[in-house]
C-alpha cells in the first residue's frame, strides 16, 4: 500500500538516532526511569542494556524510542535475531513497511526458534496485505446472550412499547459478520475507494418474542495521511423486529481524525440518514393525526482517545442527535456522552469498560400514543459494558502462536440498559450477560 509522506529507509533511521538522543526520556504513564535513560546514554554500546530499555521503551508506548535503542543493539550485535525480529515488528507498527519488510528478509536464512519463525511469517503476510492495492478485512462471530429483563432491554434500545411489559429473563443466540474492502486509486496517494457489508441476526430462547436482524452496506472514498485521515460514504441500513420490517435507514456519513500526538487523537464524524418505519398500529392512524415516525435524523460527534502505554487507552466523545419526524411528539433532540478505557496484557487478555448517558428531548407532547394532559415527552437513556478477553493464543504456554490462534478470541461481558421517563411512560433497565467468539481476519488484523 502506498502511503502518503512516505519517507525513505534511511531518513527514516536517521530519524531514530535523533529521536534516541532528545527523544527517549519523554515520561509515559508507565514511565521509563529517567535513571535507564542515563545509563543507555552512559553505556549506549551495551547490547543487553539497550535491548532491556527496547522493551520498557515499547511497553511505554514510545516506539520510535524502542526502535533507536533495538538499531543500536543490531549495529552492536547483528547476530541478536530475536532483536532483529522485535525491530521489525516495531517498524511494522511506526508504518515504516519498507523497513520492517527489510529486517524481515535478513531473519530469512538465519536459524530462529518455531514461534520467531511463526511470527515473521505472520508479520510478512501482514505487510504484503497493507501494501497491496486491494485489501480485504473483515469479522465473524457467535455469541450467547443473558438478560435480567429481556422484553425490557429490548424496548429500552428500540423504544417501541410505551407500557411496561411483563418482567421476563431470557436468552438469545447471536451470529455476525462484517467484510471491508479497500481499493487504493492509482497514483492519488493515500486515496482508496472502500466498501463494507455487515449484518447479525438475534434469535431468542425460551418463548420469549425478541428477535432481531440487522444489515447495513456503505461504500465511500477514504483518505489516509501521516497525520489525519477522512472518509466520506452513503450507507444503508435495515431492521427487523420480531420478524418483521421495521426501520430502513439511508443517507451519508462523514468523519475524519487528526493526530494531535504520539499518544493523542481527536475524531470529528456525523451522518445524516433518512428513516423509514414500518409500524402498521402508527400507520393506521397516520393519516388522522398527520403523519408518521418517518423523517431524518442527524448525527455528530466529536471525540478524543489518548494512549496511556503501549497496550493501554482512554477516549471520550461528547454528540448530538436531532431526529425530525412527520408526527411531531415522535420528534426529539439532545446531546450524549461516551468513555471508554481497554487494556491488555503481553499476552493478549484484555479489558475494555464502555459505556455512555444520552438525554432526550421530544419535540411535542403525545395526546395519541401517550395521553392527553401528559408532558412532553423527556428520556435519559444509559448503557455501560465491562468485557475481558483474550486470543486462543494467550492460554498457550508461551502465550503466542504466530498463527490463526491469534485470530480468535472468545470473551467474556457484563452488560447495563436503563431508559427513564416521564410517566406515563414505563422505565426500563436489564443486566445482562455474553459471550463471545470471534474470528478476524484480512488486512486490518
Amino acid at each position: 500500500m502506498k502511503r502518503p509522506g512516505y519517507r525513505s529507509a534511511s531518513i527514516f533511521r536517521a530519524g531514530l538516532f535523533i529521536s534516541a538522543v532528545v527523544g527517549l526520556s519523554a515520561v509515559t504513564v508507565e514511565g521509563v526511569a529517567a535513571q535507564d535513560f542515563d545509563a543507555v546514554l552512559a553505556a549506549p554500546d551495551d547490547p543487553d542494556l539497550n535491548l532491556d530499555f527496547a522493551r520498557r521503551a515499547a511497553d511505554a508506548g514510545d516506539l520510535n524510542g524502542a526502535a533507536g535503542a533495538l538499531e543500536r543493539v543490531l549495529i552492536a550485535d547483528p547476530n541478536r535475531h530475536g532483536a532483529r525480529l522485535m525491530y521489525a515488528l516495531i517498524l511494522y507498527r511506526l508504518d515504516d513497511l519498507q523497513g520492517a519488510r527489510d529486517q524481515l528478509d535478513l531473519l530469512d536464512p538465519v536459524t530462529l526458534t518455531s514461534l520467531q519463525r511463526a511470527e515473521a511469517t505472520r508479520y510478512r503476510a501482514r505487510i504484503e496485505r497493507a501494501r497491496s492495492s486491494t485489501r480485504f478485512s473483515g469479522s465473524l462471530s457467535t455469541a450467547l446472550t443473558y438478560e435480567e429483563d429481556a422484553a425490557g432491554a429490548l424496548t429500552t434500545q428500540f423504544d417501541t412499547i410505551p407500557t411496561p411489559p411483563a418482567t421476563e429473563e431470557g436468552g438469545a443466540a447471536v451470529i455476525a459478520g462484517r467484510l471491508n474492502v479497500a481499493q487504493d486509486l492509482g497514483n492519488a496517494s493515500g486515496y482508496a475507494l472502500y466498501g463494507s457489508v455487515g449484518g447479525s441476526d438475534r434469535s431468542t430462547f425460551d418463548d420469549i418474542d425478541g428477535d432481531v436482524r440487522r444489515g447495513d452496506v456503505e461504500a465511500g472514498l477514504s483518505y489516509t495521511g501521516r497525520l489525519n485521515s477522512w472518509a466520506v460514504s452513503a450507507v444503508a441500513r435495515a431492521l427487523d423486529l420480531m420478524d418483521e420490517p421495521n426501520l430502513r435507514e439511508a443517507g451519508i456519513k462523514a468523519q475524519a481524525r487528526w493526530r494531535a500526538s504520539n499518544a493523542t487523537m481527536v475524531s470529528l464524524s456525523g451522518e445524516a440518514v433518512n428513516q423509514a418505519f414500518d409500524e402498521p398500529a402508527v400507520d393506521a392512524v397516520a393519516a388522522i393525526i398527520g403523519g408518521d415516525r418517518d423523517g431524518w435524523r442527524y448525527d455528530i460527534n466529536l471525540g478524543v482517545s489518548h494512549r496511556l502505554t503501549a497496550r493501554s487507552s482512554v477516549g471520550a466523545s461528547v454528540g448530538w442527535v436531532d431526529k425530525q419526524a412527520d408526527y411531531e411528539p415522535f420528534g426529539y433532540s439532545g446531546p450524549s456522552l461516551q468513555a471508554r478505557y481497554d487494556t491488555a496484557t503481553r499476552r493478549g487478555h484484555y479489558l475494555a469498560i464502555s459505556g455512555g448517558m444520552q438525554w432526550l428531548e421530544y419535540d411535542a407532547p403525545d395526546p395519541v400514543f401517550i395521553g392527553f394532559g401528559a408532558p412532553a415527552r423527556e428520556d435519559v437513556r444509559s448503557w455501560a459494558r465491562v468485557a475481558v478477553g483474550a486470543p486462543i493464543s494467550a492460554f498457550t504456554a508461551a502465550g503466542a502462536t504466530g498463527d490463526w490462534r491469534q485470530d480468535v478470541g472468545i470473551e467474556g461481558a457484563l452488560t447495563y440498559g436503563a431508559r427513564d421517563s416521564l410517566a406515563p411512560l414505563g422505565d426500563y433497565d436489564s443486566w445482562g450477560a455474553e459471550l463471545r467468539l470471534t474470528w478476524r481476519f484480512g488486512a486490518a488484523n
